[in-house]
């Protein structure tokens, strides 16, 4: 655009437009200058807006510049007054930063410049230690990242001189890594936080700050365990502290998209450092930790719906599975019509298809899709017959279906005989099965 050049990049520029005779104002950084608009990162909330030229009728710069796109670092400096702790960053939204050629976000940031966003942890942790075994997007995560990672975890909660482990991750696949560090390794000793953003460090509204923060403060409650630490309402007042096997991503953009599912919050950690526990439990912190070092890549998982063809268990079967977690409707179904082809058709039927996976050695289990409640395959008659084919219902258990599907690769690589795996799938390792129902936080969700 006439009178601007590349060198006023990064300059406060403030337009005025006019839009259906109306004059706007916009003030901002200037960020690129094509032939025929302007981007300018808005000063008000964070964001990048395009405004053709045509529409501006005049502009003023300020002198005053900046380096856009420029990410800090920091070193914190040792406190050992401070509880110490490992951070492990492991990318995510939390550690992006905008690309202001593509204007999409990358996995650009490493730990040190994640934990520059938030320069409060300086006074409230030591980081005595950070790791970055891996760095990306978390659905490109995949069970050899959770074995990666679970040994680094385990190094340090060998180590008496750390009090907690603070990881950040992408919040999309945060509750799978949490669920899979929960059960590779056993008798977890330490607070294990794992950490995210719904909004990248360049937005106003990034919510990975107080995040951090709220992980920082409760570390030093050394409560062992592996829990989400995440936003609890969609305003920078508190966050939700909620075991990471019943922590689930309900929503896709908003900044409280975690909940716990058949189970209440542990604690809210609240920004002036308050701390209210919800949930009174008492963990035993002599524990000596285990680890499991393999996990069985091939247990699949279904997501029954109408007209679900069930031959698709044929070919799990030829590749080799060793297990399947069926995602029922209700408590715990699938198609079954008590073998009556004028109910269904046969080809929709699963049992004879369920039996064939059994006489294969696949260990069958139902949980459901409803995710709040449990399973039970004694009230209606099709669910009967699915057990009496060898599909198990775990004594009508209300474990979520990801975190089932991660207990059971674990537990085929721990044990062999049939009888062992469905005993650990049965126990309550982690706090992935609740005793009772809980229905206050269902009716304050609903």
């Amino acid at each position: 655009m006439k009178n601007l050049t590349t060198d006023d990049i990064g300059k406060i520029i403030e337009i005025k437009r006019k839009v259906n005779n109306q004059e706007i104002t916009h003030k901002g950084y200037l960020v690129e200058i094509l032939n025929d608009s302007l981007k300018v990162k808005l000063l008000d909330n964070g964001y990048n807006i395009s405004i053709f030229s045509k529409e501006i009728s005049s502009f003023s710069l300020d002198e005053s510049k900046v380096s856009l796109g420029k990410v800090n670092s920091k070193d914190f400096k040792e406190n050992s007054s401070l509880p110490n702790i490992v951070y492990i960053g492991t990318g995510g939204t939390i550690g992006t930063h905008v690309d202001y050629v593509t204007g999409g976000v990358t996995m650009s940031r490493t730990p040190q410049e994640i934990i520059s966003t938030t320069p409060e942890l300086e006074n409230i942790i030591n980081i005595k230690k950070i790791e970055s075994p891996f760095r990306k997007a978390s659905e490109d995560i995949y069970y050899k990242d959770w074995l990666v990672l679970s040994e680094v975890v385990f190094k340090y909660l060998n180590d008496p001189s750390i009090d907690g482990i603070i990881i950040t991750h992408g919040t999309d696949t945060l509750s799978f890594t949490g669920s899979a560090l929960s059960f590779l390794i056993e008798n977890i000793n330490k607070p294990v936080l794992l950490v995210g953003a719904q909004r990248s460090p360049d937005r106003a509204s990034f919510d990975g700050s107080l995040n951090l923060i709220c992980a920082a403060r409760f570390v030093k409650e050394k409560i062992p365990g592996v829990f989400t630490v995440m936003h609890g309402s969609i305003n920078d007042d508190f966050c939700s502290v909620i075991k990471a096997v019943k922590s689930r991503k309900m929503h896709t953009s908003r900044r409280d998209a975690f909940i716990p599912v058949n189970d209440i919050v542990y604690a809210k950690v609240f920004s002036d450092g308050k701390i209210d526990f919800l949930k009174k439990e008492i963990f035993s912190k002599d524990k000596i930790p285990l680890l499991n070092k393999e996990y069985e890549e091939k247990v699949a998982l279904i997501k029954i719906h109408p007209n679900i063809d069930p031959s698709i268990i044929d070919w799990y079967i030829e590749k080799g599975y060793k297990g399947i977690i069926f995602e029922g409707t209700g408590l715990g179904h699938v198609p079954t019509a008590e073998n009556n082809d004028s109910i269904l058709p046969l080809k929709y039927q699963f049992i004879p298809y369920i039996k064939k996976a059994i006489e294969s050695k696949l260990i069958v289990v139902m949980s459901s899709q409803c995710l709040f409640g449990r399973v039970n395959n004694k009230v209606y008659s099709n669910l009967r017959y699915l057990s009496q084919a060898g599909v198990e219902y775990l004594d009508s258990h209300d474990i979520l279906p990801e975190v089932l599907q991660i207990k059971l690769s674990v537990a085929l690589k721990k044990f062999k005989p049939k009888e062992e795996i469905i005993k650990y799938l049965k126990t309550n390792i982690s706090g992935e099965i609740t005793s009772k129902e809980v229905p206050s936080f269902y009716d304050e969700v609903l």
